[in-house]
């Protein structure tokens, strides 16, 4: 159940397809100019919560539908329409994201409460500032830490753990993204 709690709040990689739901796959109609549909092949740069923690592989892809608009970029995953500050130069971008995922309440066995807050960023390149934007390349990395309060001990590999999620908390991983468009926008 933890893990199915911690899966659908990690949309993006297959970790986190876990972190798809951030960063995954469908198109949809959202605001700003659309630069069109990106096939996204991300490579995973290091892992600290532990090898297939909450899924996530070396090697993950997904799709992405992008719009900009003055100082925004809009990164549609299909689940959601995730806004973006695009740079003065109309290339560089960056995206915040948080999340909280209440692993455990107060009265379910083994213990006390437990929420692990996740902070995604993103920071990257388009590769024009045009509206025909062919690819873009970025880094996109997650950051796992228990929120305040909580006591998410059984959670981690170790002596307390029944069935361990993390390697460790707080832990964090990344990925490098490369993107090439694989649909023009809609006319």
């Amino acid at each position: 159940m933890r893990m199915l709690l911690l899966l659908a709040l990690l949309p993006v990689l297959p970790v986190l397809t876990a972190c798809a739901d951030a960063f995954g796959d469908q198109a949809a109609q959202g605001p700003g100019t659309a630069l069109g549909e990106f096939h996204v092949v991300g490579t995973q740069t290091s892992n600290t919560c532990g090898e297939g923690t909450l899924g996530a592989t070396r090697l993950w892809e997904f799709d992405v539908e992008l719009a900009r608009d003055e100082g925004a970029l809009f990164w549609d995953n299909g689940a959601a329409v995730i806004e973006g500050v695009l740079d003065e130069d109309q290339m560089g971008f960056s995206i915040d994201g948080r999340v909280v995922a209440d692993m455990r309440s107060g009265d379910a066995p083994p213990g006390l409460p437990c929420s692990v807050e996740r902070r995604d960023r993103a920071r990257g390149e388009l590769g024009s500032a045009s509206d025909d934007v062919r690819r873009f390349e970025a880094t996109l990395s997650y950051e796992f830490t228990p929120t305040a309060g909580s006591r998410c001990e059984d959670l981690v590999a170790g002596e307390l753990s029944v069935a361990p999620v993390f390697a460790a908390l707080p832990c964090g991983m990344a990925y490098d993204l490369k993107a090439k468009r694989s649909a023009l926008p809609p006319e």
